[in-house]
Order: C-alpha cells, then structure tokens, then sequence
C-alpha cells in the first residue's frame, strides 16, 4: 500500500496540482490508520475516517495557480461550489465548502461527496476503495475549479461586474499557468497490424497525453481499430498506466460483453465505423472545455446544454457538441461521429475534445493541441478586449466594483 500511495503522492506532484511534500495520505487497513507522512493534521483526519466509510483520505494544499481559484471559490460561495462541468457532474456533482479546520466540518463535508474545499488549507478528498480514489476525487476538484473560475471570469468580465478581488485572482491565476503544450511528433508510426503493436500505441500515447496536461486522473480514454476490433483503454483506467488496461472489443458489439471499455465505447465504436479513421483520442484539455461552455445565445433550456442544444455553435472553428458519456438517448455516440469527420477534431459541451488517426496517433495529438492552444488564445483575447471596456466604463466614473457573493 504505501508504494501504491507513493505513486498517487508522485502523479499529485508530476501534474504540479500540489507543492512537493504537501500531500498527506492516511489509509485505514482495518487494523490501524497508516500516514504518508508526520503531520499536525493527522488527528482532525484520523477523527474523518472514523466518521466516514472511506479507507483512504488526502489532504493537499495546492501549487498555483490552483491555490488561488480554490481560496477565491471557498471563501465567494455559501456553502458550496456549483461547477458545471462534465466530470463535476457524472463525479463530484457539487463541491462543499469547509469553513474551519475540523472533523465535524471536514467529515461533513465528505459524508456525502468525494472532496471538500477547506478555506486556507486546500482540498481534501475521501477514497471508498483506496488511494487511487482519493487521487481521482481530488484532481477532479482541482479541474473543476480552474474551468469554473475561468468560465465565470469571461462571463462575468463580458457582463461588466468583475470585483477587485475577482481581478486579483486572475491576475495570479494566469501568471502562473504552465506554456501551452508542444508536440513534435514521435509517436509510433502506423498503420499497425498486430494487436501487440496496438496495444503498444495505445501505452505510448496515453503517457504523452498525461505529460501534455490533456487530461486529469483518469477521464480520459483512446482508441485503435484493427480490422474488425477495437482495442481501448478500460473503464476508470490512468492513460500513463495502461500495460494492464486495454480491452479488445469486437466492432459488431454494441456494449463489448464480457469486458469493461471505457464509458466512451459508444463513441468510439461509431467514430470508427462511420468513418475511414483508425484511431480516437479523447481529452480534458482545460481551456477547450472552457469555451465549449462560453456561449451568449439566449437558450429557452438553461441547465440542458450539457445534454440537448439546438444551435450550431464552433470555437476556432472546431464543432461544439452536447451529449452524454455512454449510450443512452442523448449519448455522445449521437453528436460527435457526424460532425468530428470534417476536422478531425470536436469538442463536447463541458465535457473535453475528440480526434481522430488515421494511421497513427502523431496527427491526433498534433490536433488536439493545435485545438487546445486555439481556445487558450481565444479566451485570452476575449478576456482582454472585455477587461479594456471595463477599464475605461471606471476611468468614465462608472462604478464596476460590486460586492458579489455568488455560490453559482
């Protein structure tokens, strides 16, 4: 156990989401609690397993520049944090908000959700199964944090009412974001023919994908088609540890019976089938996500646009699609397989980015980061030209500074 929490402490740091040394472990074996390291903590935490029906709890502060979303978030919402994206809302579905550093607050805060934000100390999260679920529950936060600070910068920058402390925040946060990813290729060249050298691609890609920062604990899933199968990531698998994690599912079955695919099978199966493509990669990456659900038309269905919307709508000319993990009736299966064969590429309402291969996965890498770094731009430039009319509505003697106390 402890080299497995090891490893977890090691992904925490490596995805700069906390300072190295931060993270504090605590697992319950069934006979004693046992701790990553010394801390002060330690009896507020021990007093949370007790309470709680997890065998494993972290405590993190956090690295910038999550550290100031979450201090803003925490310390602006009643109660709780309201994300909106796709993960927030199959995964976490709200974040609490902890006002002291207590069991009492920390364990109710978790009674009933996977993380807590605690004001002035970070983000703490509970795994039912092990450290790799106090891992997932907390990377989970901290992504949903970052889209929901910056998606409601925009918003709010574009609307006139950002406060001092808002900027403040912003400032900090965008000073300390990492350079946008680069891609030079290096990948295995295909097409490949063997489901060893499948297999192979697969690992491969998965590890550059988490490298690049395109996605966040295990939310992401590839694919590769060989004939008539489709090799791709399991359910809830880490793309940088997939040696053990690849399923062969025959292309003629629908739901890949006897095995268990990642939750974006569906997707994929009719990607592949629909088209001349190879291969599918899917990603988190942030700022595509952000300005997927960056959108100023008057909606008559506020709160379904995750699931069903009307309007065709693209960011740097890249489609933007609704749709659902899985294959119900609004499943992304759906929207993504028509619209992803005339770029390549397409970006799913809150939710992240597919692209395709057609002989190997250099091409879809390069696309979605070339997506990626589109919509970072874009948000930029959008944030900016909004600020500048902010600015000058003050130097004209207008009053831009509002108290705000939001919780959505």
């Amino acid at each position: 156990m402890e080299k497995r929490i090891a490893a977890y402490e090691k992904k925490l740091y490596r995805s700069r989401l906390v300072p190295h040394g931060g993270a504090l472990f605590g697992h319950d074996d069934g006979k004693a609690i046992r701790w990553s390291r010394e801390s002060d903590s330690i009896p507020v935490l021990a007093e949370c397993l007790k309470r709680l029906s997890g065998q494993t709890i972290l405590l993190a502060p956090l690295a910038e520049p999550y550290a100031a979303i979450v201090e803003y978030l925490a310390m602006d919402a009643a109660g709780t944090v309201f994300p909106d994206d796709s993960e927030t809302r199959a995964f976490l579905h709200d974040l609490p908000v902890a006002d002291g550093f207590s069991a009492e607050a920390i364990a109710g805060g978790l009674e009933n959700r996977k993380s807590v934000l605690i004001r002035g100390r970070g983000i703490a999260a509970i795994g039912k199964t092990g450290p790799s679920d106090a891992y997932t529950a907390f990377s989970a936060a901290c992504f949903a944090c970052f889209v929901k600070f910056f998606r409601d910068f925009l918003k709010d920058a574009r609307q006139g009412r950002l406060t001092r402390r808002q900027q403040k925040t912003y400032e900090t946060a965008a000073a300390h974001l990492p350079p946008s990813p680069v891609f030079s290729g290096g990948l295995a060249a295909g097409p490949f023919k063997t489901p060893e050298e499948a297999r192979a691609a697969l690992i491969e890609a998965g590890c550059r994908m988490v490298s690049l920062g395109l996605v966040d604990a295990c939310f992401g899933n590839i694919s590769y088609r060989i004939d008539d199968t489709l090799y791709i990531s399991t359910a809830g698998s880490f793309l940088d540890e997939l040696e053990n994690d690849i399923t062969a599912c025959p292309m003629e079955d629908p739901k890949c019976t006897g095995a268990r695919p990642s939750s974006e099978y569906p997707a994929h199966l009719e990607i592949l089938k629909k088209s001349g493509f190879k291969g599918v990669l899917h990603g988190h990456p942030l700022f595509s996500v952000i300005m997927s659900m960056d959108c100023t038309i008057e909606c008559t269905h506020p709160g379904e646009c995750h699931r069903t919307c009307p309007h065709e709508r693209f960011v740097c000319d890249v489609p933007i699609v609704p749709g659902e993990t899985g294959g119900g009736p609004f499943g992304l299966y759906t929207t993504v397989p028509g619209v992803i064969q005339i770029v390549g590429g397409a970006i799913v309402y809150g939710h992240g980015v597919f692209t395709t291969a057609k002989t190997n996965f250099n091409e879809a890498l390069a696309r979605m980061i070339d997506i990626e770094k589109a919509c970072r731009k874009a948000y930029f430039m959008q944030v900016e030209r909004h600020r500048q009319k902010h600015f000058r509505r003050c130097d004209d003697g207008g009053d831009n500074h509002p108290p705000t106390r939001r919780g959505k």
